[in-house]
């Protein structure tokens, strides 16, 4: 009985929509020379955007995991929050601190 009980419960958790819910990113990936285009204050919002986004991506995937999309999406987040740095250090620009 308290077998068939935690099958059942587990395919409810498993089958609910909250579940199965996708969180796709808000931030537009640029490449390389669209962020040398960006303005000062651009790349600043650019770049915390993208903070807010990865930090989302990280408290809701710890309790849900990563489907093989998920974790391509987060890893080209990783690399367009990569690209806004180096964007940022090179125009001397101060970091904005989370």
């Amino acid at each position: 009985m308290l077998k068939k009980f935690a099958l059942i419960m587990t395919l409810f958790l498993c089958l609910s929509p909250v579940a199965r819910a996708e969180y796709p990113s808000d931030v537009t990936i640029l490449d390389k020379g669209s962020i040398a285009r960006l303005s000062d204050d651009q790349l600043i919002n650019a770049y915390e955007d993208t903070l807010v986004e990865i930090e989302a991506s990280k408290t809701f995937h710890t309790t849900s995991g990563f489907s093989p999309k998920e974790y391509k999406d987060y890893k080209e987040l990783l690399k367009y929050r990569l690209l806004l740095l180096v964007e940022i250090h090179s125009r001397n620009l101060e970091l904005p601190q989370f």
